[in-house]
């Protein structure tokens, strides 16, 4: 009986060793004390698995075996590995790690106080108070950029819901506004067909003696055209015979350069102006004399200066190349028929302009207008007529916009059709600068910058960093010409601290590129990093007040635990129960 006593004093002593507490209240080693009253006895001694799953001699907490399947009896040992140790750290914060990393030979970092090696076979130093006093510094630090950047965030959340509040009277009364416009624009087209239908009413009615009169207006100048045609077709004449007779009877014995030249050029001038011939045979030539006759004045006129414009044409080539010859041959041959063309360029050349290959002193006639010696009267605003009223609501459409300055005292002398057309020109294009507006401010109104309009005042501010971003607009890598990485396109998340840019330049065999831009609290709007994960997906690091949240509001919601994780979201956490 003795003998069999002896283990069950020895376990019974290992355990309380084991079970030896790290703080005054006789916890476990390694329970934290917002814990206590889970780690405690019930009245049987007992002990329950925190995922309930079964009940152990409280003597069995810490006993450097693993009972419970979730690992929650052995806080203070290595034995089960998958739970939580509590480092007290006074002097700094309290912190959790794995208990598979007790008594493994390292210190560590987030057990500033050593008691995560408490086998002795390592000396950790109590470190906390000169930890702590670091932290306390940074997180100073941090909380003074914290509150810099939320005062800067109330002036942008003020200046967002300000000018949220403008656009959107200045959308009403734009929108108000419209209508009129609207109205005055439909009225002024209204009276443009008018005008139109009673135009075309009176030229359908006048027909016949309109033409008679321009008959009788453009009869001389049509006789003047056509004389100049005739000329121009007689000297043409001329130079064909002198090329022909030069092609035909120069010395061919001499083989001379610059008259084959000549002679070649006249060759393609001649097929050419054989195609041109064939093309007009083949062309409708039906009742041509009819058709002649049928005519107006002002298409016989045009027919004319064609005719002429040809001839000149032609004459300007064969010039040239008569020219060309006399400059360029060879004098010793004494050739006849090169000597008879060189005379008749000679004697022709006075008359001839070949800089503007036209007859020298030649004026081009000009076609007047039809009717053009009729004057026209003066007609104010308020003598149209029918046009009177459209005008009366264009200014009233048009002052509630500010151009109502464009009636005021104004006078005309225009048909009663190009009043109409000009007065809805104007109405037209207000319509449709007040539609391009309207639709702006909508698209401002309806952007979504914030549940309290906080990035409204960072609208376009285009922030540089080798890789810029324009806030809402475009993101841009920028080098020998800019690279558009995509625009604006969403929100990420419900934090309003993630934005998408998407649709930018395609990579070469890849996707589009894009951007996202994750943004932390600062004092300042800058770009602090960049990196590209994926190919052609660029992550932007930000920092901005316009996600500075008010640290006194959030210590009153208790979300304010961690400061360091609110001003740089994202950053790596160390293990958490």
């Amino acid at each position: 009986m003795r003998i069999t006593s002896i283990p069950i004093v020895i376990t019974l002593a290992l355990s309380l060793v084991h079970a030896n507490v790290a703080t005054d209240n006789k916890l476990p080693r390694g329970v934290a004390p917002s814990r206590a009253k889970v780690y405690t006895p019930d009245t049987k001694g007992q002990f329950a698995c925190l995922d309930g799953s079964k009940t152990i001699p409280f003597t069995a907490v810490n006993d450097d075996y693993c009972d419970c399947p979730d690992g929650s009896d052995e806080p203070g040992t290595a034995a089960c590995g998958t739970g939580y140790f509590y480092c007290s750290n006074i002097g700094h914060t309290p912190a959790y790690i794995k208990t598979s990393r007790l008594n493994d030979g390292v210190c560590d970092p987030e057990c500033c106080d050593g008691s995560d090696e408490f086998d002795g076979q390592t000396h950790c130093p109590n470190v906390c108070e000169q930890v702590g006093a670091a932290s306390r510094m940074e997180r100073e630090k941090l909380e003074k950029i914290y509150e810099e950047g939320n005062r800067i965030r109330k002036e942008y959340v003020a200046y967002g819901q300000s000018s949220k509040t403008k656009l959107k009277e200045q959308l009403d009364k734009l929108q108000a506004a419209s209508v009129s416009v609207k109205e005055a624009a439909a009225d002024a087209k209204a009276t443009l067909d008018a005008a139109n239908a009673k135009l075309k009413e009176y030229l359908e009615s006048t027909k016949l003696e309109r033409e008679a009169a321009r008959e009788r207006q453009l009869a001389p100048l049509i006789e003047q055209q056509t004389q100049r045609a005739e000329h121009a077709n007689k000297i043409k004449s001329l130079f064909r015979t002198t090329l022909d007779d030069l092609k035909e009877n120069h010395n061919k014995n001499f083989h001379d350069m610059a008259v084959k030249s000549t002679i070649s050029g006249y060759d393609e001038y001649l097929e050419e102006l054989k195609k041109q011939e064939e093309d007009e045979k083949n062309s409708d030539t039906n009742n041509k004399e009819e058709k002649e006759k049928a005519r107006s004045a002002l298409e016989r006129m045009h027919a004319a200066q064609d005719a002429t414009y040809d001839a000149k044409k032609d004459i300007g080539l064969m010039f040239g190349l008569i020219k060309e010859m006399k400059e360029k041959y060879n004098t010793e041959y004494n050739d006849e028929a090169v000597l008879k063309a060189i005379k008749v360029l000679d004697e022709f050349a006075p008359t001839w302009d070949d800089s503007s290959n036209d007859f020298v002193g030649e004026e081009f006639i000009e076609i007047p207008d039809e009717d053009a010696s009729d004057k026209k009267e003066e007609v104010k605003p308020e003598d149209k007529g029918a046009l009177g009223e459209v005008y009366n609501r264009l200014q009233k459409g048009f002052s509630k916009i500010g151009l109502g300055f464009l009636f005021k005292g104004s006078k005309v002398s225009k048909s009663e059709v190009e009043i109409a057309q000009e007065a809805y020109n104007k109405a037209s294009e207000e319509e449709r600068k007040s539609l391009e507006e309207i639709q702006k401010l909508e698209k401002n109104v309806n952007t979504d910058y914030g549940p309290d309009e906080a990035f409204a005042k960072l609208v376009d501010r285009c922030i540089e960093y080798t890789y810029t971003v324009c806030l809402f607009g475009e993101a841009k890598q920028k080098s020998h010409s800019d690279t558009s990485l995509g625009t604006f396109s969403s929100w990420e998340g419900d934090n309003y601290d993630t934005q998408l840019y998407t649709g930018g330049a395609r990579c070469w065999n890849g996707p589009e590129r894009s951007v996202k831009v994750i943004m932390t609290c600062g004092t300042e709007n800058k770009i602090v990093a960049v990196s590209e994960p994926s190919k052609c997906e660029y992550l932007y690091k930000m920092e901005t007040p316009a996600v500075c949240r008010d640290l006194s509001e959030d210590a009153k919601n208790g979300s304010n635990s961690n400061l360091r994780e609110a001003v740089y979201p994202g950053e790596k956490k160390h293990d958490e129960l």
